[in-house]
């Protein structure tokens, strides 16, 4: 349709069709309690057990009481006392009314883990997250630089002029490094590395991050007048956000580094004949279950005026569903752990030679689960196994292709151990091992060996030789 505007010229109206969709809360809620990590889970769990009256803390005693009353109980109630249809469904249908966090009995004790070095933990999550070999060699190159405080204080520019790559390519390589853990890893300065923090939590740390970025010479000087006329805000909040801004680390590694760590592991795997048995733990989240008071409200709704009853009713609505998302979440992280299990039976069986490549990809086709969901799970998680305690991100490794089939990195860096552990007086340089490793039929490079070898923490034989000169 064309229109005359005032100055005489032809206007013409567009009809644009647009399809969007957008999610309901109920399905924020869902993706948040089956996707999230374990300590996010935590913090929203507490939360949601503050907010829904249908929720109570239950403690482990209470494990075989029914959260609602005997069948006799019911039939003794007239018909229009009775469960609606959709309570009714859930509590025949054989589902828990209540969140257990753990399959044991006992909390264990702590337990010392397989404890690599830092920069193998932090290249174990960007080969797990990323697979360009470009990205990589970057990443690993800057994680390599990091020096004891977890700062990057070499110039980007050196690492541009080495790698003969673009400064564009090394930020955003650099960007995915400091989005690990800890928080403001690979920053180049204190200053960075507080923002960085922040920023994972942007309302949150709103006025925070503000001044962090915009009067940072102020901050260090505590002087909150200058930050305070700068903003034009009240003193007292200026203050208030000082003292939370120190009570951040700046120093990502913190002095606690390369310390002993004593773990509580997640996830328990036994050997029971010829299988294996997987049992989760997650002490930190909340036990809870339906609370037994309130839902007498719904069981005799006779007894209460309709405003109460439709109350009660919309927050077991939403506690079932919560309870519904983290029985998904658990079946989820189970069958993620048991397809890993199960193709790495060989090394549980007969040790690390025999582990098999593994990568996020190959877990997400299994389970039909994305990848980012699984680095979620596999974050933060310890595995207890009759080889031993390891970080879960220790059984999935990339992978080279061999005459015999694909072989694990983590088989080869193992290979290239033993044999410098067993080396003689004249130590074996990087071309030695990868021609031993050839005879093996694993075709590697002298700079694959050097690479696996510093990723390993693990002298050149210059250095092996001088060492050994020394105690002589």
């Amino acid at each position: 349709m064309n229109y005359k505007s005032p100055n005489g010229k032809s206007l013409r109206q567009i009809h644009k069709l647009k399809q969007e969709q957008k999610l309901t809360p109920r399905q924020v809620l869902q993706i948040r309690i089956t996707q999230i990590p374990r300590l996010e889970l935590e913090h929203l769990l507490y939360q949601e057990l503050e907010l829904n009256p249908m929720l109570e803390f239950r403690e482990d005693d209470e494990l075989n009481e029914s959260p609602y009353e005997t069948d006799k109980d019911r039939e003794e109630q007239s018909e229009k006392e009775q469960l609606d249809e959709k309570l009714k469904e859930f509590f025949e249908e054989d589902f828990p009314s209540y969140f257990a966090p753990t399959d044991l009995k006992e909390q264990p004790e702590k337990q010392t883990p397989y404890v690599s070095t830092f920069a193998e933990d932090l290249k174990s999550e960007l080969r797990l997250e990323h697979s360009e070999p470009e990205t990589i060699r970057i990443g690993e190159y800057l994680i390599d630089s990091l020096n004891n405080d977890g700062f990057l204080d070499i110039p980007l520019e050196f690492t541009t002029e080495y790698l003969g790559v673009n400064k564009e390519k090394i930020e955003k390589v650099l960007n995915i490094i400091q989005g690990f853990d800890p928080p403001g890893i690979a920053a180049r300065d204190s200053q960075e590395s507080l923002s960085i923090q922040m920023k994972r939590n942007p309302l949150k740390w709103k006025l925070e991050l503000k001044i962090i970025e915009d009067y940072w010479d102020y901050y260090k000087k505590n002087d909150a007048d200058k930050i305070s006329n700068g903003l034009n805000i009240d003193k007292k909040k200026v203050r208030e956000a000082l003292n939370n801004i120190r009570k951040l680390t700046p120093h990502p590694t913190n002095s606690d580094f390369g310390e002993i760590r004593y773990v509580i592991p997640n996830v328990f795997v036994s050997k029971k004949g010829e299988n294996y048995e997987v049992a989760i733990n997650e002490p930190n989240l909340p036990f809870f279950r339906l609370n037994t008071r309130y839902l007498h409200i719904l069981q005799s709704p006779g007894d209460y005026d309709k405003k109460t009853v439709m109350f009660m009713k919309k927050w077991m609505d939403r506690a079932i569903f919560v309870l519904r998302c983290l029985h998904t979440r658990k079946k989820n992280f189970r069958s993620v752990i048991n397809y890993i299990i199960s193709k790495q039976k060989d090394f549980l069986e007969k040790g690390i030679l025999f582990m098999k490549p593994l990568r996020l990809t190959d877990i997400a086709k299994a389970t039909n689960l994305s990848e980012s969901t699984i680095s979620r799970y596999i974050k933060d998680t310890y595995i207890q196994t009759p080889r031993g305690v390891f970080h879960l991100k220790y059984l999935l490794s990339g992978g080279i292709q061999i005459n015999a089939g694909a072989i694990s990195t983590n088989v080869i860096r193992e290979k290239i151990k033993r044999m410098i552990d067993k080396e003689g007086k004249t130590p074996l340089t990087d071309r030695e091992i990868a021609d031993i490793l050839k005879k093996e039929g694993i075709d590697i490079s002298r700079r694959t060996v050097d690479k696996y070898r510093n990723q390993m923490g693990i002298s050149s034989s210059r250095e092996r030789k001088r060492e050994r000169k020394l105690y002589e």
